[in-house]
């Protein structure tokens, strides 16, 4: 029996297969859905076992968490606006989760999420990561909020109209 616990951090969280991997259909590693070639950008649930983890995208599954690694790249991906609407006055944004740094996007500002895409929840928000120009304008990355738990990016509910 393998035993299974949720770890919120790693909800949503990307990793990377370090060589090619089985996904199977269950967690004691039985029944392989299919496989994946070495280098392939895997979503995480948030649920993990005794060396295992599940993944929601390509597909789902459990794979061996030995064979995952945190991906050393992050590059630019969807490119959104920050609403005037919602954040006329910019956002706030964290340099990792709860520590703010003393910059943002300013309201109307053009913002890209990170790929792998990045987030987290807190306080009833969720945060995702992007890059984006700071006070002194250079370039920087950081959390910012998309809007409260069950907004979408690019709708009225989020702080982010687009994609561009």
């Amino acid at each position: 029996m393998v035993t299974i616990q949720e770890k919120r951090e790693l909800v949503n969280q990307t990793r990377e297969t370090n060589r090619a991997v089985q996904v199977y259909d269950y967690a004691d590693l039985s029944g392989v859905a299919i496989n994946l070639p070495s280098s392939q950008r895997v979503k995480l649930t948030g649920i993990v076992g005794d060396g295992r983890a599940q993944i929601k995208e390509p597909v789902i599954g459990w794979v061996n968490a030995t064979f995952l690694r945190v991906p050393t790249e992050i590059r630019k991906g969807a490119r959104y606006r920050v609403r005037m609407t919602s954040a006329p006055n910019g956002l706030l944004a964290y340099w990792e989760p709860g520590k703010a740094q003393n910059d943002g996007p300013a309201g109307g500002a053009t913002v890209f999420l990170t790929e792998p895409q990045d987030s987290y929840v807190e306080g009833g928000r969720r945060f995702v990561r992007v890059f984006y120009t700071g006070k002194a304008n250079n370039e920087r990355i950081g959390y910012v909020s998309q809007g409260p738990i069950g907004s979408t990016l690019g709708q009225p509910n989020s702080n982010f109209e687009g994609p561009l």
